[in-house]
């Protein structure tokens, strides 16, 4: 009960202070006390201000960096994002390209029939050259079939087949030989794969002038590969005095290491050796009749 009496009248009191305060500001009796006040308070409340402001500005700046980061994570997936759209595109560019330069070859071409395929994947021993295509027996590929690329360019023959993926036999590789006639020239000679990656052309007759660059074309002696495909260029000659024959080498005219999108020749039929061998036929031994005893 005295408890709250005393705070009643602390209340009242208080009440009764502030409107005499309230009444001595409105007369201007207490602006000397205003004053000193101002004077004796007023850098502590600014340094109040500044500090609370500091402390405002720190927040701010803690947000913004927070924002920040934030945007510039959104910005840098956008940048990987239109990295991945322009790699892509390039990609589809590149792929467009062959298929547009094989269909030229295609058209050039007519007699023809072709199997397209993608490379998708490469031999990785130096001493073995060959690639993997996505098509095999499935799409009707057997082995020995010509594989070319743009630019009627001859890049080798299916080696092995299976259901659904072939491997192909560059000309580069060690054990490939193909028939080849010189454009300008126009000799023939036996190209075959060496170990830096190039080809070897050999028997070439020795009273012939063999320039640089010339186009090396298949020849289509043998019969097992279409005439006129291109397989390289002349790089350099080989042609010693005591020899019977010379030698070029030839730059492939394909970039074996950038293949991605090749075409199969499924209708080219090869000429098999002719077998001047008459076959024996094949005599049942007639035995005597056996004597009755």
């Amino acid at each position: 009960m005295n408890r709250e009496r005393s705070r009643t009248w602390l209340v009242l009191v208080l009440a009764a202070v502030a409107v005499v305060l309230l009444l001595l500001h409105e007369g201007g009796q207490l602006q000397p006390v205003e004053n000193v006040l101002n004077t004796v308070l007023g850098p502590i409340e600014r340094a109040a201000s500044g500090v609370f402001g500091g402390i405002g500005n720190l927040f701010g700046a803690v947000r913004d960096l927070s924002e920040l980061r934030t945007r510039n994570a959104e910005l840098e997936a956008q940048n990987q994002d239109l990295l991945t759209q322009i790699a892509q595109l390039k990609g589809l560019e590149g792929e467009n390209t062959a298929l547009r330069q094989l269909l030229n070859f295609t058209q050039e071409n007519p007699k023809y029939k072709y199997q397209a395929a993608a490379v998708i994947g490469r031999d990785p021993s130096p001493y073995l050259r060959y690639i993997t295509i996505n098509a095999g027996s499935r799409e009707g590929l057997l082995p020995g079939m010509p594989v070319v690329t743009a630019g009627s360019t001859l890049i080798g023959r299916v080696a092995d087949v299976s259901f659904r993926s072939a491997k192909v036999q560059l000309l580069n590789d060690l054990s490939s030989a193909v028939n080849v006639r010189l454009q300008t020239s126009n000799v023939t000679g036996l190209a075959l794969g060496q170990q830096d990656g190039s080809l070897l052309a050999q028997y070439l007759p020795l009273d012939v002038e063999i320039v640089e660059n010339d186009i090396a074309l298949t020849s289509g002696l043998g019969g097992n590969l279409p005439r006129n495909l291109v397989v390289g260029q002349v790089a350099g000659v080989e042609k010693h005095d005591f020899d019977v024959s010379q030698s070029a080498t030839l730059r492939p005219a394909a970039d074996y290491d950038r293949l991605d999108v090749v075409l199969i020749i499924t209708n080219f039929e090869a000429i098999e050796p002719a077998d001047d061998a008459t076959p024996t036929p094949e005599v049942t031994p007639t035995l005597p009749p056996t004597p009755n005893p």
